[in-house]
């Protein structure tokens, strides 16, 4: 279990914060020609770009990416479209996430599924300790390069998960999904803040939000497109999620491989979760290694301890 953490200074510039990235420049490289060579043949989104920083992404985040851009072979356009890669092609993502009610408190668990070549998503994961004034203000699980949040969670507050979903609604020019995630970890102080942030916001494309908070009965599952909400509550201490949705109405008809296995994914979870709910770490891992619950393109698996904060992280190929 690789546990290498990271720390992002938020009382630096923004223009500075990622600058610790000259030490990774080789990995930095490889994930964003990883994450750009999907985009081969869609050359048009590029034309979007200059939309998208005019209008939905602030100045902060941009100045970010122009750090990376500044220790990295590509320009600032296209480390920005490779940190927009789920709102353009979120069709590559599948995900398994569950959240349980414990005596000890809540945990909230995932199977972040994303194919790649050479296992290169998984070996390149961290943690990255977001801080100010030396005390940690947030955590994600992400890669080098990557600023906004797929998975994260605020210490004694609450943790947010994305899974992938579709719909037939019109994608909107609206906030990147990722970069609402961090902007929910960084700036709301309650579960209930962080819930009406996710739901009310309109964004950029679909998505399932997984949200855990720390005190009994918070966990729910927020179904989004770019302009519905339906918000999905816990049952029997326990809350599961995969690729579909369970309360909007939804007639998109175009079924991707990760789709077509949602159901039956949700279905092992809830299943090992009503006749055991884990109470160590490795159960938890357990259920995420269960061969019907994880998939051959699982590149994380993650518990985090909603109260303490701590995270655990395993990048498969090194379980």
């Amino acid at each position: 279990m690789n546990q290498e953490e990271l720390v992002v200074n938020l009382d630096l510039p923004a223009r500075e914060r990622w600058s610790f990235l000259v030490d990774y420049k080789e990995e930095v490289n490889e994930l964003l020609q990883c994450y750009l060579s999907d985009f081969v043949g869609a050359e048009d989104l590029f034309e979007g770009v200059g939309a998208i920083k005019e209008t939905v992404v602030s100045s902060e985040y941009l100045e970010e990416i122009e750090c990376i851009a500044s220790i990295s072979d590509y320009t600032a356009d296209q480390v920005l479209l490779a940190n927009l890669y789920y709102d353009f092609l979120k069709l590559y993502l599948g995900c398994t996430a569950f959240a349980v009610e414990t005596p000890q408190g809540n945990f909230h668990a995932r199977n972040l599924d994303w194919w790649t070549d050479n296992n290169l998503l998984s070996s390149h994961s961290r943690i990255f300790l977001f801080q100010r004034a030396g005390k940690t203000v947030f955590k994600t699980v992400g890669w080098l390069g990557f600023i906004g949040a797929l998975s994260g969670i605020k210490p004694n507050g609450f943790s947010i998960t994305l899974n992938a979903v579709s719909s037939n609604d019109s994608a909107e020019l609206a906030m990147p999904v990722s970069f609402l995630l961090r902007d929910v970890l960084e700036k709301c102080n309650s579960l209930g803040e962080a819930q009406s942030v996710l739901e009310q916001t309109k964004i950029a494309s679909d998505c399932l939000l997984l949200l855990t908070g720390t005190k009994a009965d918070e966990m729910v599952v927020i179904e989004r497109t770019p302009t519905r909400s339906a918000t999905r509550t816990s049952k029997n201490n326990r809350i599961a999620v995969t690729n579909d949705y369970k309360l909007i109405d939804n007639n998109f008809s175009e079924e991707s491989e990760l789709q077509s296995t949602s159901c039956g994914r949700y279905e092992r979870a809830e299943s090992l979760l009503s006749s055991n709910l884990p109470t160590t770490f490795e159960e938890y891992f357990e259920i995420l290694r269960d061969q019907s619950v994880m998939m051959g393109i699982t590149v994380q698996q993650m518990v985090f301890e909603v109260g303490t904060g701590e995270v655990r992280l395993i990048k498969t190929g090194e379980a």
